[in-house]
């Protein structure tokens, strides 16, 4: 399960990369992103226009506990995902991720963050759901979709996230689309050689640190 990434891109970068016609709420860079938390995620809204909104991570329906993840191999047979699937997709901007590892001797695994090398944004895809409070504001909450990890990361990290290319946040984003068919050939998982993990701190495993040293590269101690 992925529940823990970064979001270190300018707000501009953004509005670039994903072509977003408006600010809905805020941006901030942060380094240790976690389940529960409030996340700005790239959406159409009621008429279609593309913005970046702000929503929680982590489903929290009637039927399941909070929902952080989904396989992207289990939308085909829930129908409360695909109806999600249909008209309720998003993207989640992303740096990087992570995951954990058993290096040597360590007693702990040692975290790692995983990234795309010459891609500091990353499109992730994810679905959403909205529900009105009885004080009649909108909460709105998204699961971040994965694919079976490839290679050697696939030893140590079951689970990645789908990165969507240029064609697939196009595709992912457009509301014309609604049959699964067409969205499938986006949601293969990244092959491993194409990304890099490293090893950072261990205080990235407590929600509450946020701090720059979170993405930054160590010297695991082996010994």
């Amino acid at each position: 399960m992925i529940e823990r990434f970064s979001l270190t891109a300018e707000i501009g970068d953004l509005m670039e990369k994903f072509d977003i016609d408006r600010i809905e709420r805020g941006h901030e860079k942060r380094f240790n992103i976690s389940p529960t938390q409030n996340v700005s995620i790239v959406m159409n809204d009621r008429h279609n226009v593309r913005v970046l909104q702000e929503s929680r991570w982590g489903l929290f329906p009637f039927w399941a506990m909070d929902s952080v993840n989904v396989d992207h191999e289990a939308l085909p047979s829930k129908p409360f995902l695909q109806r999600m699937l249909r008209r309720q997709r998003c993207v989640l901007p992303c740096s990087g991720f992570y995951g954990q590892k058993r290096f040597g001797n360590e007693r702990d695994p040692r975290t790692m963050h995983v990234i795309v090398p010459n891609q500091p944004l990353l499109g992730i895809a994810g679905i959403y759901d909205c529900w009105r409070h009885v004080n009649g504001q909108e909460v709105r909450a998204f699961t971040m979709l994965t694919a079976a990890a490839a290679g050697a990361m696939s030893g140590w990290m079951p689970q990645v996230p789908v990165i969507l290319d240029e064609e697939g946040v196009e595709d992912w984003l457009d509301p014309r689309i609604t049959e699964f068919s067409r969205l499938r050939k986006h949601l293969e998982a990244l092959e491993g050689y194409l990304m890099r993990a490293y090893p950072v701190t261990n205080a990235v495993q407590d929600e509450c640190y946020e701090a720059p040293d979170c993405i930054n590269e160590i010297r695991p101690d082996f010994a």
